[in-house]
This record gives structure tokens, sequence and C-alpha cells, in this order.
């Protein structure tokens, strides 16, 4: 029967003002729910615009990244069609080097982000030489830290064997060791070091440079986050390193932190040991095979 048929002079007044109540309540928590409709579509809305901003200083970043190393790589083989008798010939073949192992860089970082993203980031273990992949890291790094006259110094005091993903180590040394060189003063030290406690493999990366500044700190491992003085740092970048290596830590069960004293910066990867027997069982065969399909350095076969 429809409310408008009822006759209101039989109704006893408690059930009228009980009737009214309810309604308002009814009111009152529709305006409550679409006001927290109203707040979500405007914190989607300016997340949505702070993405669109993001894309867009991304691919301006991108746009250079590649543009301008591509272009001084062309330029710089066409020299040495000419001067390869020169004495600039080897200046021009640094030069190749150090703008493909930049791309390189970039590209590693990408992919790896791209894997992240979509959740295709499988573990493959195996027994990993930590040093050596310090070794190969500094070495792609080898005319940045010869310009900046950089000490390298890697220290080991792990006895123990170590299983994990030596490709997600490789990129997570990668990107700390850019870091460390781009932001150290000149003629100053890049220590590596790898620890170990009773549950754990410690990797540290400590910079002698200006540090991180406070107001950065809770931004750190934001993805496209870049803080650049101008003093210490050698060359831009796209921002991805450190929201990378905390993937792949995290990637492992792991995590990375940092402290910042004056004078240096140290962050420290902390990884929880594996078994022989885990790694079996956690392993795939075909995981990681889209990030350096060809990678063996670092790994004891």
């Amino acid at each position: 029967m429809d409310s408008r048929d009822i006759d209101l002079s039989k109704v006893e007044d408690e059930a009228i003002l009980w009737e009214i109540g309810r309604r308002f309540e009814e009111k009152d928590a529709s305006l409550k729910e679409m006001e927290f409709m109203t707040k979500k579509l405007l914190e989607l809305n300016e997340n949505t615009k702070k993405a669109e901003e993001i894309k867009g200083e991304f691919l301006s970043i991108i746009k250079n990244e590649f543009n301008n190393p591509l272009s001084n790589l062309l330029n710089l083989a066409k020299s040495l069609e000419t001067k390869r008798e020169s004495d600039k010939y080897f200046d021009i073949v640094k030069y190749i080097n150090l703008e493909l192992r930049g791309l390189d860089f970039h590209f590693k970082n990408i992919f790896a982000a791209t894997e992240i993203e979509a959740g295709e980031i499988g573990n493959y273990y195996a027994s990993v030489n930590f040093v050596s992949l310090a070794e190969d890291v500094i070495s792609h790094f080898k005319y940045l830290i010869l310009d900046k006259n950089l000490k390298m110094e890697i220290e080991n005091t792990i006895e123990s064997k170590i299983i994990s993903d030596a490709n997600k180590i490789y990129v997570i040394l990668l990107n700390l060791v850019s870091n460390a060189c781009e932001y150290s003063f000149p003629d100053s030290k890049v220590h590596i070091r790898f620890k170990e406690d009773d549950k754990n493999f410690l990797i540290e990366v400590e910079d002698y440079g200006e540090g991180i500044k406070v107001e950065h700190h809770a931004m750190i491992f934001n993805r496209f986050s870049k803080f650049s003085s101008g003093r210490t740092r050698a060359h831009t970048g796209l921002g991805l390193g450190l929201s990378v290596s905390l993937g792949m830590a995290e990637a492992l069960n792991g995590e990375i932190g940092f402290k910042c004293k004056e004078g240096n910066t140290i962050f420290t990867v902390t990884l929880p040991k594996a078994s022989a027997e885990q790694s079996m069982s956690d392993s795939s065969e075909d995981s990681n095979m889209t990030l350096f399909d060809d990678f063996e350095d670092g790994v004891e076969m």
C-alpha cells in the first residue's frame, strides 16, 4: 500500500515521529555517502593530474636521455671513419663506450621497472659471488670513476655460501654504485661492503658527498625522483634507480635503508639468507629471462 493511502489521523504520533526520523537518517546517510564519493573523485582527479604531470616529465627526460646520446654516437661513428689514425681516435672510442654504457644502464632500469609494475619478477636462485658482481659494476662506470678520480674499495667479510638471484643483485649494485659515484666529491672514495649476520646478507654502499637533504628523505625511493645539487652530480638520469633497487630487494624478501651523516651517505641492502633447499623450491627456470638473458658474471657455475 502506498504511503499516500495511509489515513494519518489513525497513525500514532510516535509512529509518525519515528518514520520522520528514519527518513532523516536515510537522507543523512545518503549525504555522507555522496560526500565520501565526491572526496574520492576529487582525490582520483588529483592523482590523475599528478600522473599526467609525471608522465609528461618522464617523456621529456626519455627524449633527452636517449636522443642526445644517440645523436652523439652517430656523430662519433662518422668521425671514426676519418680519424682512425689521429690522436683523437681513442678519445672517440672512449666517448662511444661511455654513451653506450649509459644507454645500457637506462634500458636495464626501464625493463626492470616494467617487470616490477607488471608483477612479472620471478626469482632465479643460484650461488652468487658478490665481489665479482661489484667488480663488474665498477668496470661499467670506469670512465665516470676516472673522470672524478674516485677510489673504489670493496670489503667482503662473508664466509657463508651466498644463494640469491644474481640478476637482481647486479641491478641493485648498479644503481647504488651509480648514485655513489655521481654524488661523490671528486678525489673521494666509494666503499662497497658485504657483510652477514645469522639471518641476513648485508650490502653497504657508502659515498662521500653532500648527502641527501632531509626534505628529500621521504621521497628518495619514489619513481622518477631526482635530486641534483649541480655540484657533485655529473649526469642527469631517469629517476628510476632507487625505486628499481627497492623493487628488486623486496622481490628477494629484503629491504633497503639509508642513513646520512655529515659528509657521507650509506645505503644498506638487507637480504635474508636462502638455503639450497629453499632455492630449489622457489626458483623458476624461465624467471628473469627477460632481464639480461645472457647474464652470467657473478654467478658461480
